[in-house]
């Protein structure tokens, strides 16, 4: 038995209770989590923007401490500290082999059913099933993972910090430097500064950036943005896109990061951008929102490139220890990116704190 917040119907309170859970099985390991943080996603899962089989333990942005593991585990032992990836990357298939394991064809359907490698849960409540979110399901003291998708951090990171590297860091970094390939002195815009977003602003400084421009409608926001490395900030309004091209010689710039998934931000994320510049779509946006780009004007004649990034395109086995030594060097910043920590009853208070869109990141803490 452990503790977990379950999510039994859309939109309404997380259920906390016990429920059970199996102990690992071959290639899988048993976690105590330590910290969660409340991303975005676990939102669009919350008010159905992201369809997801119920009951479902929400949560994909853990970090814990190793207890057990099943049999063939050999990476990580009981007493490791691990932070946990919602793309537990096989390393065999087609993408993974074709240097592409954010699109890992295994994790991929994992994902979308809310179940482990195999297609099953390790929750169960009353006897019937309860689904991990991202084949994880951290808002619980315990949850059983892949082992694939636990990653050895060490000591030196605080696990409320450690937590944003599953998900936010390893989105927002990765999508300015794995998809974007932002290169030095490069014009960048940034469109949403939350967890996501902030990370994307790191990215792009440490990438060498010689102008960030962080968009978002909360000053609490840019303001953090300014501390992580944008050199100017804008609150949307029906100038924005004019304000972006004036700050980038007319033409717009090289990369803009769409990180919000509105129609509206993805409409002026292609204006934004210069010709020959890129687009890079990185905001969990519901099927309803769409690209409307002529074919000819919009992207022939401008060459403009427009691209989705998953996962901020990262291989978590070379980027997670790359992301743990620029922190460890004081580069990159993460535990100011904790505005909000909640202890763990106080898991529905998080929610709604990551829904009213204030801060970088709340942390439930265990």
């Amino acid at each position: 038995m452990t503790g977990a917040a379950v999510l039994t119907s859309p939109q309404q309170p997380l259920r906390l209770t016990e429920v059970d859970l199996q102990s690992p099985s071959r290639g899988e390991v048993t976690i105590e989590i330590g910290a969660s943080g409340v991303c975005h996603s676990d939102i669009s899962v919350f008010n159905k923007t992201l369809p997801h089989p119920l009951p479902v333990v929400l949560g994909h942005e853990g970090a814990g401490t190793v207890v057990e593991v099943g049999d063939s585990v050999t990476d990580v032992a009981p007493g490791d500290r691990v932070v946990l990836s919602w793309l537990a990357q096989c390393g065999t298939c087609f993408y993974c082999s074709h240097a592409q394991p954010q699109l890992c064809e295994t994790a991929g359907v994992a994902f979308a059913k809310g179940a482990l490698l195999d297609g099953t849960t390790r929750y169960s409540l009353g006897g019937e099933p309860v689904y991990q979110m991202a084949g994880l399901g951290t808002f619980s003291q315990r949850c059983v993972v892949p082992a694939g998708a636990a990653v050895k951090i060490p000591d030196s990171i605080p696990f409320s910090s450690a937590a944003l590297l599953g998900c936010g860091v390893l989105t927002g970094f990765g999508a300015a430097v794995n998809t974007a390939g932002i290169r030095v002195g490069d014009t960048v815009v940034v469109i949403g500064c939350g967890g996501v977003g902030l990370n994307a602003v790191q990215g792009a400084r440490i990438a060498g950036a010689s102008t960030v421009i962080a968009i978002d409608m909360h000053q609490e926001r840019l303001d953090l943005a300014v501390k992580l490395g944008a050199t100017e900030v804008l609150q949307p309004s029906d100038r924005t896109v004019k304000a972006v091209r004036a700050l980038t010689g007319g033409r717009g710039a090289d990369h803009v990061l769409e990180v919000v998934g509105r129609q509206e931000t993805v409409r002026d994320a292609v204006k934004m951008t210069r010709r020959g510049g890129q687009v890079v779509l990185v905001g969990a946006a519901g099927d309803d929102v769409n690209l409307t780009v002529p074919a000819f004007t919009g992207v022939v004649m401008t060459e403009k490139i427009i691209r989705g990034s998953l996962y901020g395109s990262s291989d978590i086995k070379r980027d997670v220890p790359r992301l743990v030594r620029l922190y460890e060097k004081g580069v990159l910043k993460l535990d100011e990116l904790v505005t909000e920590t909640f202890e763990f009853d106080k898991v529905n208070d998080a929610v709604d704190y990551c829904a009213s869109e204030k801060g970088a990141r709340a942390v439930v803490v265990f």
